[in-house]
């Protein structure tokens, strides 16, 4: 059976054996037919298998959410620039170089439309024994989350959309339209509690990696949370509540020891947490093959400093904003600030407009001498890679050297954009590289096994710091604290103990905790904040580090500003695309068009 493509809503109204995969593209030699699916279990767990090909990770394709964000400045752009620069519309829509971000509606529609047929088909295949009756319930678990999973992806960037819990032949009429934001979150609440109900906690061995019955809580209980902030609608008492018993049902699970919060004694363990699948915080991930051109992270070449020195020519495209790195608080637990300002005077390198030779020129700068990256909070050293930390594969690993020449006769560090005698064009232009993510024990040398760093959708931790902002929203502040400090004393951080001004406390852990997870774009957006990250003075800009002669290190702030972003309140929501207001004309385009 051929493959229908006729834009994510007509598939979902196309002919109901159409599939987005091979798996159903009938050839005589090597495929079955449609009929035969439904007639095994084994062939039918192939058709779910395929299913989730629609989840998609934020490390695959080199556009995480964190890059619309003031986490990150994306370096190479891929896409991401059509948001940041404030040109999305329904004719704009592809704002990153992946299917989930180039094309959100149609990809995530379509993992729809093949949920919807399996979930109609299952009940076609016989079973002949109790394990297969039991396997073919958790396979319908399974299925059910899948659904939840995309409606959620769909509703947390478009918020109005199209119910559809069913396949269409190709004269069926087409009458859906976007339905109410409250409706939409309690449809996704209840297919995971149709999951929750049938789904195990826990699966090993080769079906490890699977959803699970944590898995369906936490779809619903991110999007009760959602509902209850700002963006999604009305605020209220009932709103917070019902989302916060769906956060305790995670940490319940918790409190029966379905999930753990790992303790860490050093940086270089709690960096390790989100490389290892075994993870005992996951509770929803994506995992990536070894093998080569299967399906992987690409968290090595889109962070990696590029050079030898580092064991791999990376390609430095995610790159942390100065002021997100200034986030981190000192191992004390006070905030940061760069102390220590003073005038001095650098000598830079120009060409000299008559003889087109490099002259150095005397600079002032306002800078300080005083590192800022000694005493600080271990999370700082697990996700960033600064001037002078460690990284690199066994023997090569190295201080990451980002300085640049600031007098006469010194070269500048080999991961810095001024490095002249290697391929700098990829160095960082904000004085910092990604490290989380990155796994200090993948050895890039080997090109037959990839990296296979999985992609955490769902955390212990962050249902933590969610229960401890429903609590703080029903008021009951002290109560929250406790939660806060889940994370934070893991941290090795000391624990907060007063109560007040309690909300800014809360943001600044989440920020830190759920760094570069994708988390931020959405906490933004449905606390209805983007206009902050947006402003003229959050706009990414870098540090920058000078060598002296004598080897003494100056640290500035390069206030240059390496992205003029723009944010437009249309832009809380994702636009619907022409085509598929051309096709339903029943959609509205709100709010970008009527």
């Amino acid at each position: 059976m051929k493959t229908i493509y006729k834009g994510a809503l007509c598939t979902l109204v196309g002919m109901s054996m159409a599939a987005c995969s091979d798996f159903l593209d009938v050839d005589p030699h090597n495929q079955i037919s449609d009929a035969a699916v439904w007639s095994s279990l084994d062939y039918a767990e192939a058709f779910l298998n395929n299913c989730y090909r629609w989840v998609e990770g934020d490390n695959e394709q080199g556009v995480p959410f964190c890059s619309y964000t003031d986490e990150l400045y994306h370096r190479t752009g891929y896409a991401t620039e059509v948001y940041t620069l404030g040109n999305v519309s329904c004719d704009n829509y592809n704002v990153g170089y992946s299917e989930g971000k180039g094309n959100t509606w149609y990809f995530y529609y379509t993992g729809i439309k093949n949920t919807n047929q399996f979930l109609e088909r299952i009940n076609d295949v016989s079973v002949t024994s109790e394990e297969e009756e039991s396997q073919k319930e958790e396979m319908i678990g399974q299925a059910y989350f899948l659904r939840a999973f995309y409606y959620h992806q769909l509703y947390s960037l478009y918020g109005r959309i199209p119910l559809v819990y069913q396949t269409f032949d190709m004269d069926s009429e087409w009458t859906q339209t976007r339905a109410e934001m409250d409706e939409v979150a309690d449809s996704i609440v209840a297919d995971c509690d149709r999951a929750a109900a049938i789904l195990p906690v826990s699966y090993t061995g080769e079906d490890f990696g699977r959803a699970t019955r944590g898995a369906a809580l936490a779809v619903k209980a991110r999007t009760l949370l959602y509902k209850a902030s700002p963006l999604f609608g009305t605020p209220s008492t009932e709103k917070w509540q019902e989302a916060a018993d769906a956060q305790k049902a995670i940490i319940d699970l918790a409190n029966e020891g379905v999930y753990s919060l790992p303790q860490v004694s050093n940086y270089e363990e709690y960096a390790e947490l989100f490389c290892n699948p075994q993870n005992p915080e996951i509770i929803f991930e994506k995992m990536y093959s070894t093998v080569s051109g299967g399906a992987y992270s690409q968290s090595y070449p889109m962070s990696s400093p590029p050079g030898a020195y580092n064991g791999y020519n990376g390609w430095g495209v995610w790159l942390p904003t100065y002021d997100i790195v200034n986030l981190y608080q000192k191992s004390d637990g006070t905030d940061f600030e760069i102390t220590d300002w003073d005038n001095y005077t650098i000598q830079v390198p120009t060409v000299d407009s008559n003889t087109g030779e490099i002259v150095y020129v005397d600079q002032t700068i306002k800078a300080t001498k005083t590192s800022p990256y000694e005493g600080r909070e271990m999370r700082l050293y697990a996700n960033i890679l600064y001037d002078g930390a460690l990284w690199g594969y066994g023997e090569d690993n190295h201080p990451v050297e980002i300085f640049e020449s600031g007098a006469e006769g010194v070269e500048s560090g080999e991961q810095s954009p001024t490095y002249t005698s290697g391929e700098y064009w990829n160095a960082t232009q904000t004085g910092y590289y990604l490290r989380k993510f990155m796994n200090p024990n993948y050895n890039q040398w080997d090109e037959t096994v990839m990296d296979n760093t999985p992609w955490i959708f769902f955390r212990l931790g962050e249902f933590y710091l969610n229960y401890a902002e429903c609590l703080i929203e029903l008021g009951r502040d002290n109560e929250a604290l406790p939660y806060i400090n889940e994370t934070r004393t893991r941290a090795l951080l000391p624990a907060l103990t007063d109560a007040s001004n309690i909300r800014e406390k809360y943001e600044q852990e989440r920020a830190v905790e759920l760094m570069f997870e994708g988390q931020r774009f959405f906490d933004l957006r449905r606390w209805k904040r983007m206009e902050e990250a947006y402003a003229a003075e959050n706009c990414p800009t870098a540090m920058k580090i000078y060598k002296l002669a004598d080897g003494t290190l100056l640290y500035t702030h390069n206030t240059t500003v390496l992205q003029q972003r723009n944010f437009r309140e249309a832009m809380y929501w994702m636009p619907v695309p022409r085509y598929e207001l051309n096709k339903c004309p029943q959609l509205d385009g709100l709010p970008y068009e009527e």
